[in-house]
């Protein structure tokens, strides 16, 4: 697959590094990381934005903490064979408000989506809505999500870090007691992260101090993960691979994980109820360095991998942590 790049020197992946840990941080200290100016980080966010490197800037949700649950839809397509039909697809999956994350796949599956629900019956709903279109749906898969563990990507730092990577988990957790306008508040940041409390503030109609405090309860509170930017990643250089392994035994299932963790190439680790034994995604630049990562797990786990699966998320129709 044909990759238009971008060229980027150091100190644009170390900005984009910053802005992966936080994303919210504010001007001063991004050029305090970056030992550089306001202005110059100020015109290199805007360069990124202007570029479609960085097509927003969101907050990491959990939204398991407000009494959702996470569901996973693989969808195989029949009869959709014209790119026309196929953007239809995707577009009505993308228009379906409980949907989070939509995306093309290449491979085994044409499309997988993500969709948070607060009960087995909404969760049915959806579903039932979605094969109102089972004549043009070869075959399906559905699993639960709980949960998923999202992995600072330092991939994006211009030299090697020892930084260990934060975990930002999603899915699994008790609901959390929350105000009324948590949700509202929630919204906004999940647009823009860098917009101004004061602006975030007027548009929910609530204090500026009120908002600060809120904000700063659901960081402790644990239904705000974090905040990181939303990359074309294929202007970045990158492919997009998610792998399914099939284990002998769980027995293993910390190593593997601690492997994940700590590799620099693996953004997430996916627990599932009717996905694969153990999941996870990767970048590479090319099939032959995703390979080369993919042999590398299937040598050091041996013992414990039966069999794999892999396929290539595509293109994104939808994208965010928040879908209520």
């Amino acid at each position: 697959m044909e990759k238009r790049k971008v060229k980027l020197d150091k100190k644009d992946w170390r900005l984009l590094y910053e802005l992966e840990k936080n994303a919210r941080l504010p001007l001063q200290g991004l050029a305090k990381k970056l030992g550089t100016s306001k202005q110059l980080i100020r015109y290199m966010l805007n360069k990124f934005e202007e570029q479609k490197i960085v097509q927003a800037y969101t907050a990491i949700i959990d939204s398991s903490r407000l009494g959702y649950s996470t569901y996973r839809l693989y969808i195989k397509f029949s009869q959709v064979n014209t790119p026309e039909k196929r953007e239809e697809f995707y577009h009505f999956l993308a228009s379906i408000p409980e949907t989070t994350i939509v995306n093309s796949i290449d491979m085994r599956w044409d499309a997988g989506l993500i969709i948070a629900v607060q009960s087995v019956d909404a969760f049915y709903a959806v579903f039932d809505r979605i094969m109102q279109k089972r004549a043009f749906i070869d075959e399906y898969n559905a699993a639960v999500y709980s949960p998923v563990h999202h992995f600072t990507r330092s991939l994006l730092s211009p030299e090697p870090t020892n930084e260990v990577p934060a975990i930002r988990v999603m899915g699994g957790h008790e609901k959390v007691e929350c105000e009324e306008s948590d949700v509202k508040i929630l919204q906004e940041l999940a647009k823009n992260v860098r917009q101004p409390i004061v602006r975030i503030a007027q548009k929910v109609k609530l204090g500026a101090q009120h908002v600060s405090r809120r904000i700063s309860a659901m960081e402790k509170n644990g239904v705000i993960q974090g905040y990181r930017p939303l990359l074309n990643w294929k202007l970045l250089g990158y492919s997009y691979y998610k792998i399914d392994l099939k284990l002998k035994s769980f027995s293993h299932n910390k190593e593997l994980f601690s492997y994940c963790h700590h590799h620099p190439q693996i953004i997430q680790v996916n627990q599932t109820i009717g996905g694969g034994d153990f999941e996870f995604e990767v970048f590479a630049k090319s099939d032959a360095e995703f390979h080369s990562i993919l042999k590398e797990i299937l040598e050091k786990f041996s013992d414990t991998v039966i069999n794999y699966d892999y396929f290539i998320v595509g293109k994104p129709y939808k994208e965010t942590f928040m879908a209520f």
